[in-house]
C-alpha cells in the first residue's frame, strides 16, 4: 500500500462528490510518479463478463465446470484449482466462453483486483462466474498482466472500492486503473522484457504445475501395475478395531478401504515412516502468553525467525510466502532434508522438504516436520511425494478427526504406509521433485528469453522451478519499480534487440 496518500489539499469538486465529508480516508488516492500512464480501458479492445448460473445449477461431478473468483490468487499466475475455485455444474447452464491459452481474467467482485492467466487449451469446458470479466488486450497482453499482477494496480483499485460492504464490488471502476509504461530511447525494448519475464515466470509455474502431476502419475501407474490381490470390501471386526485402536475415523468405510487396499496388496511391500527411519514433531506453539515477547515482521530483520508456517504452503510442495518472527524465546530449528507437513485446518497435510538449509527458521502448532536419522534426502522427498498423493486420494482427510478441516496428529503417521517402490522408480519420483540442471550453455537474448528459459525447465524439479520462479519475480517488481518511478531501465542484454514482442 505504499502508493496509496492522503493529498495535501482537495478541490471544491472532489469535496462535493464526497458529500461534502471531511474524513481524510475518504480522498485516499494512488499517486503514481511517472506522467507516462495510460488507463487500462485505453490498453483493451473489450472485455467479456462471466455469468453466475445459481446453486442450484452446481453438482457433485460434470463434463463442465464454472471458475470462481477465489481460482485468482495472488500468489499465483496461473488458475488456482484449489479449494472449491472449480465447481461442477449441469451442462445446460453452461455458457461457453470459448477460454484459450493466454486468456487474461480478472476478478471485480469477492478478492477484488487478483487476475490469472489462462494456460492451455484444457479449460474449454469451463465458464466464468459473473464477479469474473476476460480482458482482451490490445497491447502486450504480457505487459498488460505483469502490471495486473503488481501492488500498484490492487492498491489503486480498493482505493475507488466503496467500503462498507460486505462483499467488495469494483464494477467497472477498474477500467480507469492506470498503468504505467517507460519513457526512455529503447522503451519498445523494455516493454518486450517485462513481457518476457511475465511469460518466463508462467512458464515456470506450468512446469511446477507438470512436475506434480507426473509424481502422481508415476505412483498410480506403479501401484496400479503391482497389485497382488484383488480388493474385497468387509466389515469392520472387533479385532481390527482392537489392533488398528481407532474407533473416531473413517478408516472402516468403503472408500478408505479401497483406497488404501492399492497400498496393502502392493506387490513389493510397504513400510511405516517410523520403521523407515523418519520421527515426527509437532512444531512450538507461538502463542504471546508463552512468548512473551513476539514481534511479527513481512520482511527479513536481523535475529529473527523465518517462519515457514502450512498456511503458506502451496499444493505443489512449495512455499507461497514467507514471514518472520522476532522473539527473544529460544525456538526449536528446521534443517536442510526435513519434511514439514501441515497438521490442522484446511491446510492439512500440504507438505514441503527443505531442499536447502533454511536460515534460522521455524514453524508454529499447525506444523509437523519429519526428520531422518541418517539425513538421507532422496528418502525424504520419496515420502513427501507419497505422503503427497495420500492427501490426494483424499486419505489423509479419511484418517484425520475432528471439525473445521480436521487434525491430523503426530500418531496418525504410521497409517501412513510407504510402499517400497524399486530403487530406480524412487529416484525417478524424487528427481521430479529435486534436480538441479544448469541453464543451456548459450546465452539467452531478448529474442529467445522464453525460449531459453522453456529449454532449462526441462530438467529442473520443482524445487528449483519455485526457485528460479522467485528469482524471476524479484527481477520483474525492481524493472517495474523503475518504470513507475519513471526512472531509466537498463536492459541486461547485448547488443539490444529492436523491436517489441507481440
Amino acid at each position: 500500500m505504499k502508493y496509496l496518500c492522503v493529498p495535501s489539499e482537495v478541490s471544491l469538486a472532489d469535496l462535493k462528490t464526497k458529500t461534502s465529508s471531511w474524513s481524510a480516508g475518504m480522498y485516499r488516492r494512488v499517486e503514481i510518479p511517472t506522467l507516462h500512464t495510460r488507463a487500462i480501458r485505453e490498453l483493451i479492445t473489450g472485455y467479456d463478463r462471466g455469468s453466475d448460473p445459481g446453486s442450484m445449477y452446481y453438482l457433485e461431478k460434470s463434463t463442465h465446470y464454472l471458475i470462481r473468483t477465489k481460482a485468482l490468487q495472488a500468489h499465483s499466475y496461473l488458475i488456482y484449482p484449489k479449494g472449491g475455485a472449480i465447481t461442477a455444474i449441469n451442462p445446460r447452464a453452461f455458457e461457453d466462453m470459448a477460454l484459450t491459452d493466454g486468456d487474461i481474467l480478472l476478478s471485480k467482485d469477492s478478492n477484488v483486483g487478483e487476475c490469472a492467466m489462462v494456460d492451455g487449451e484444457r479449460w474449454r469446458n469451463h465458464t466464468l462466474s459473473g464477479g469474473i470479466v476476460r480482458l482482451r488486450s490490445s497491447i502486450n497482453r504480457h505487459y498488460l498482466f505483469a502490471f495486473l499482477k503488481h501492488e500498484l494496480f490492487k492498491t489503486e483499485l480498493l482505493s475507488m472500492v466503496p467500503r462498507g460492504a460486505t462483499i467488495a464490488h469494483a464494477n467497472d471502476l477498474w477500467l480507469d486503473c492506470r498503468i504505467p509504461f517507460p519513457a526512455q530511447r529503447d522503451a519498445a525494448d523494455v516493454i518486450a522484457y517485462v513481457a518476457a519475464l511475465t511469460e518466463a515466470i508462467v512458464e515456470k509455474e506450468r512446469a511446477i504445475y507438470s512436475r506434480n502431476e507426473e509424481i502422481h502419475e508415476k505412483i498410480d501407474v506403479e501401484l496400479a501395475s503391482n497389485q497382488a490381490d484383488t480388493f474385497r470390501y468387509e466389515q469392520p471386526t472387533r479385532d481390527e478395531v482392537a489392533r488398528l485402536g481407532r474407533f473416531d475415523a473413517a478408516i472402516y468405510g468403503y472408500e478408505y478401504k479401497s483406497k488404501i487396499a492399492r497400498i496393502l496388496n502392493y506387490r513389493h511391500g510397504y513400510q511405516t515412516p517410523s520403521a523407515a527411519g523418519f520421527t515426527i514433531t509437532p512444531g512450538p506453539s507461538l502463542e504471546i502468553k508463552l512468548l512473551q515477547t513476539r514481534i511479527d515482521s513481512e520482511t527479513p530483520k536481523p535475529g529473527f525467525y523465518e517462519l515457514l508456517i502450512p498456511a503458506n504452503i502451496s499444493e505443489y510442495g512449495t512455499m507461497d510466502a514467507v514471514t518472520w518472527l522476532g522473539t527473544a524465546r529460544k525456538l526449536p530449528l528446521l534443517r536442510a532434508g526435513d519434511i514439514l507437513f501441515g497438521e490442522a485446518g484446511f491446510h492439512k497435510g500440504r507438505s514441503i522438504v527443505l531442499i536447502d538449509e533454511p536460515d534460522r527458521a521455524t514453524t508454529n502448532a499447525h506444523g509437523l516436520y519429519a526428520r531422518r536419522r541418517d539425513g538421507d534426502l532422496a528418502q525424504s522427498i520419496f515420502f513427501r511425494c507419497v505422503f503427497n498423493w495420500y492427501r490426494r486420494q483424499r486419505l489423509i482427510d479419511l484418517m484425520a478427526v475432528g471439525g473445521s478441516g480436521g487434525h491430523f496428529s503426530p500418531d496418525y503417521f504410521d497409517f501412513v504406509l510407504i510402499p517400497k517402490f524399486p530403487e530406480p522408480l524412487r529416484r525417478q519420483v524424487s528427481y521430479l521433485y529435486h534436480n538441479q540442471t544448469p541453464p543451456p550453455a548459450r546465452t539467452a537474448t531478448l529474442t529467445d528469453f522464453v525460449a531459453w528459459h522453456k529449454e532449462w525447465n526441462e530438467g529442473l524439479g520443482i524445487w528449483e522451478l519455485d526457485q528460479e520462479l522467485k528469482a524471476l519475480q524479484r527481477t520483474l517488481s525492481e524493472v517495474q519499480g523503475q518504470i513507475i518511478e519513471g526512472n531509466p531501465v537498463e536492459l541486461p542484454f547485448e547488443p539490444k534487440m529492436p523491436g517489441a514482442r507481440n
